[in-house]
């Protein structure tokens, strides 16, 4: 059996034909920090930059930044056997699901061993979403989309006013309340907001330093936490705070380590294969708009020391 500290992290994207998707998949692969292997149906639609590429066989592109794209074309399953025997093994694996896919199913397939499914993100266009959902042809299919994501891309904001954007992001409350919404252009938003919602690793706490849309603000201490505090903090988490995640010790297990997640309205708090020990301090960050997350939020909302860090 393969351990949860061992598995690769997958997201899927999925979301309607013309949404971004690729668009969305392009600025990752470009944007990559870590290897990232990408699951597409069809590789003339990814814009790679030919000096980045240093192979193409016809069903895998590797590139120069240690990423790797490969074909779906012997179907889903047989490509995420072929990611997982790769050496190295990919650090993150992103699926691509098709236009008029559910991301849902296809999410199905994450839980193999030596998988960890991550997130479900689905690209929406800002300007079309509400149509596309009323048609009586693909509704039922767009709205299952919906219904199935912890992100929603509210893409495409360039072209309608802030208070059309405002509208619908208002209106996906009636198909996914709980999931994170993040309105872009062309589909450009910071990895450190798409991944990390079911990964253990500590090595992401910190949002980007030179993306002003952002800011980021870390609480730690030497003292466990009271899992009461902690369940009362996410509950009062505001709308503005877009991420929400660290790693803690609790007062009532002093063997185990936790991480606690938290995107959109939805939050996890799941112990992790590390012992309470290894972990001396507890830390957490918050990532949202700026101006979100006011001077000692943490230290007056847990009722502990704070330390923070200007990015």
């Amino acid at each position: 059996m393969v351990s949860t500290s061992s598995a690769v992290p997958v997201t899927v994207i999925g979301g309607y034909l013309g949404a971004g998707k690729t668009t969305l998949l392009n600025h990752l692969l470009a944007s990559a920090t870590s290897r990232l292997a990408v699951l597409v149906n069809d590789f003339g639609e990814i814009n790679i930059d030919a000096g980045l590429i240093e192979s193409h066989d016809g069903e895998t592109i590797t590139l120069a930044n240690g990423c790797i794209c490969c074909s779906m074309v012997d179907g889903l399953a047989a490509a995420l056997e072929s990611v997982l025997a790769l050496q190295p093994q990919p650090e993150r694996l992103v699926i691509e699901a098709s236009g008029v896919a559910d991301p849902g199913t296809v999410a199905g397939f994450c839980h193999a061993p030596g998988l960890l499914l991550d997130a479900v993100i689905v690209v929406i266009d800002v300007e079309t979403v509400r149509a596309k959902v009323a048609d009586a042809y693909v509704g039922d299919m767009v709205a299952a989309q919906l219904r199935a994501a912890d992100i929603v891309i509210v893409n495409k904001i360039d072209l309608v006013d802030e208070s059309a954007t405002a509208e619908v992001v208002t209106w996906l409350d009636g198909y996914a309340p709980d999931a994170l919404k993040l309105p872009t252009r062309q589909s450009v938003v910071a990895p450190e907001l798409l991944f990390g919602h079911g990964s253990t690793d500590r090595g992401d706490q910190t949002a980007p330093a030179a993306d002003q849309r952002f800011e980021s603000w870390t609480w730690s201490s030497d003292e466990p936490l009271e899992r009461s505090v902690v369940e009362g903090l996410m509950g009062r988490v505001p709308d503005d705070i877009w991420r929400l995640k660290g790693i803690v010790r609790l007062t009532d297990d002093d063997r185990r380590a936790w991480v606690l997640q938290r995107v959109g309205r939805r939050w996890s708090l799941r112990p992790i294969a590390r012992s309470a020990a290894e972990v001396v301090t507890s830390e957490l960050v918050a990532i949202g708009r700026p101006g979100a997350v006011p001077d000692g939020w943490f230290a007056d909302l847990l009722g502990q020391p704070s330390s923070s860090e200007d990015l």
